[in-house]
């Protein structure tokens, strides 16, 4: 018998289902898998309201943790296998996940196999890039990265992600499709269930993240990419501002908030159209050393 602890945080239920669909073909008689759910003390309510929305900007792009429910985990020695479910916000793991690595509950992690499942728009590596020192801080073997994304233009992504989380409408609209993941997609990570046991039932994971790229498990569009990269050092500029100059729940602060918003829908209605335009001629002409700054930003 082969244990599996699932340690996820998932605000829509789309990443539990994706997590759901990942492992749902293993077979119960060969495999015990736990989930554990990461729990902030004081949740944050779905759908957001608009300005809830974005008052967690700052402290999400900081790394600023929230305070978690108690977590307890009986007989950690026997797990074979960790995955870790996670949500992108504003570019860096959701703060719920974030505060679970870097609480004394992440003391789990220690010496075991580790495996990352995002469920996000588009942008992820930056988050990746965070989640993995914080895995190998606490001396985690970080050894496989699974992404599903929503495919559809950016800009479209954007208007979708935005009337789901903000006013629930997740369906199919007059004119936008269906917001998050399609359910095909979510429904085909059943694929990567033969990786995983093949790799349990060997005890070698070396070839792990090889076999699960070649299933699709991670696509990056280079355009993305830079702009994600772009928009982070941008995010640590309005983050410090914000934080140095108001408190919490102030007149100020809302008032950074709602200029950070209007710079936001800006930069993604007008600038980011340009630049990817910019960035999709630079992996066009330089194609084998954008392939290795790909590489390079998603390895572990």
């Amino acid at each position: 018998m082969k244990n599996i602890l699932v340690i996820y945080y998932s605000q829509t239920g789309q990443l539990k289902n994706i997590l759901n669909s990942i492992l749902e073909p293993l077979n119960p008689k060969t495999y015990n898998i736990d989930y554990k759910e990461i729990k902030p003390s004081k949740p944050y309510k779905f759908p957001w309201s608009a300005e809830n929305f974005f008052e967690v900007f700052p402290n999400s792009k900081s790394g600023i943790s929230c305070k978690l429910e108690p977590m307890s985990f009986e007989n950690t020695e026997k797990y074979d296998l960790i995955i870790l479910g996670l949500q992108v916000w504003y570019l860096e793991a959701s703060i719920p996940v974030s505060s679970f690595l870097k609480s004394k509950y992440a003391k789990i992690l220690n010496g075991k196999n580790i495996i990352t499942v995002y469920g996000v728009r588009n942008m992820w590596i930056n988050a990746h890039q965070t989640v993995k020192k914080l895995i190998y801080k606490q001396n985690g073997n970080y050894l496989g990265n699974i992404v599903l994304a929503d495919r559809h233009n950016n800009l479209i992504s954007v208007l979708t992600i935005v009337r789901w989380l903000i006013h629930n409408k997740k369906n199919k609209g007059k004119l936008l499709p269906a917001a998050g993941i399609s359910k095909k997609e979510i429904f085909e990570a059943k694929k990567f269930s033969p990786l995983i046991s093949k790799a349990l039932q060997k005890n070698s994971f070396n070839n792990l993240q090889k076999e699960l790229l070649k299933k699709g498990a991670i696509s990056v569009d280079y355009h993305i990419m830079k702009t994600e990269f772009a928009g982070s050092k941008i995010f640590n500029i309005w983050t410090s501002i914000i934080l140095n100059k108001s408190k919490t729940n102030s007149k100020k602060r809302k008032l950074l908030l709602k200029l950070f918003e209007f710079y936001l829908y800006f930069v993604i209605f007008v600038i980011s159209p340009i630049s990817s335009i910019v960035f999709k001629l630079i992996r066009l002409l330089f194609h084998k050393k954008t392939e290795k700054e790909i590489l390079r930003q998603t390895s572990f």
